[in-house]
């Protein structure tokens, strides 16, 4: 009923209109007919109020305008001005009507939709609620640092455990004896072993292969087949070793970057290479601002190896000697790429590269620049081996714990190049 009502209000409006509008062209057309001088200044005359005459009050006016004659300039101007009137009086009415009709409908809508949620989600167990947390929890951590959003999934995987300091065992260690309990295959086995006999006869089958080994024929088969091995293995035959290099090479053994997925596999069972390159890049502003800053503490709260710490130490200290500052900021930080996987010191090791755009400025302790200058901005190109040791930790309580960490072991600068104003 409602659209219907609404359209029914629009064509009256229209209605309206045309009819207003017509009014206005015949109180045009009947203007430019009658608008000789001699009517004008008729008109003139009889609208001017006489100075003893009290024509000029509203009433007088009124009722003059009332009593117009049909067909002069008056009496069309008045049916125009009534017909406006009307038609807006009209508009407003079907303005407040429709208003409070679309009002109640839209009520209607949002508790009708809330309603349907709420049954929705009650009949489907709560499924309903479980999706819009999920498509929350996706949105929160889309709007996140890749570094941590990826952080943040990795301990909200199913079995992800905290690294931290393990209670010793305190409950018994006795010793039970508990019964096999048997497959519904070796039950029903031993069931028509019992009633056929069967397994009496597979003995025996056995028990005659067994005596076939002590017969002189099977004996010089395995005298032939050993003497064919031993002439195989002292073979001096260029042919040979190729074909035994290949089999005991590259068919056989492992290589050196899956021992070191499969180290990291064991180590790190819930390990992920998108999310490590992600976290790794995270860090490094963190990493390369202390160290360009010379704030050692800084440093020593990040993931930097012991020989890491000692090299960066040194320069940081060559550079105090000096009273020298580097310009720390780091304008733009590409995306990283995985170099490769490899094995060193028996730990697993990854290589990744990446380059930032930094500010080549190196100023005295008079604010004096020795080095650069303010807008020589480099690409600086880096290689960062990161290795995953067994690092010792503290935990919040004041307990001592060891788990696996990755730590930069390597940072290498590879080179520079000045960025085109």
């Amino acid at each position: 009923e409602q659209p219907g009502s609404i359209m029914s209000a629009l064509r009256h409006l229209a209605r309206r209109c045309a009819s207003s509008l017509s009014a206005a062209r015949g109180l045009a057309t009947k203007t430019s007919r009658k608008g000789s001088g001699k009517t004008a200044a008729k008109a003139a005359a009889s609208a001017s109020p006489s100075p003893d005459d009290d024509s000029g009050s509203p009433d007088r006016q009124e009722a003059a305008a009332g009593t117009a004659e049909d067909g002069t300039i008056g009496a069309e101007a008045d049916k125009a001005a009534r017909a406006a009137k009307e038609t807006a009086e009209s508009f407003t009415r079907w303005a407040k009507g429709a208003g409070a009709k679309l009002g109640d409908g839209a009520t209607k809508a949002a508790g009708g939709a809330k309603s349907f949620s709420e049954t929705a989600d009650k009949r489907s167990g709560g499924l309903v609620t479980t999706i819009v947390n999920a498509f929350k929890e996706e949105y929160r951590l889309a709007m996140m640092d890749p570094g941590d959003a990826a952080m943040e999934r990795r301990k909200s995987r199913p079995g992800y455990v905290a690294p931290g300091p393990v209670d010793p065992y305190e409950g018994t260690t006795a010793v039970a004896i508990a019964e096999q309990t048997k497959s519904r295959f070796q039950a029903a086995w031993e069931t028509v072993s019992e009633k056929t006999g069967l397994g009496a006869h597979v003995t025996s089958v056995f028990s005659k292969l067994e005596g076939l080994k002590q017969t002189p024929a099977y004996k010089k088969g395995e005298e032939m087949l050993e003497d064919a091995r031993e002439r195989w293995e002292t073979s001096d035959n260029p042919m040979v070793h190729r074909i035994q290099d290949i089999t005991e090479g590259a068919f056989f053994t492992e290589t050196e970057q899956a021992e070191a997925y499969r180290a990291i596999q064991q180590r790190v069972p819930d390990f992920n290479m998108n999310g490590f390159i992600a976290e790794v890049r995270r860090d490094v502003p963190k990493v390369l601002g202390a160290y360009l800053k010379g704030d050692v503490e800084a440093l020593k709260r990040c993931a930097v190896s012991k020989e890491m710490l000692e090299r960066m130490g040194g320069q940081m200290k060559l550079w105090q000697h000096e009273g020298q500052f580097v310009d720390p900021r780091i304008l733009h930080l590409s995306e990283m790429e995985l170099v490769e996987v490899r094995t060193l010191d028996n730990a697993p090791m990854i290589v990744l590269q990446f380059s930032c755009q930094q500010i080549n400025c190196v100023r005295n302790k008079d604010g004096e620049i020795v080095e650069g200058a303010e807008d020589d901005i480099q690409s600086v190109h880096y290689l960062w081996a990161m290795q995953l040791e067994d690092v010792e930790h503290t935990h919040s309580d004041g307990r001592k714990y060891t788990a696996p960490t990755w730590q930069l072991r390597e940072m290498v600068l590879r080179g520079m190049m000045a960025v085109a104003a």
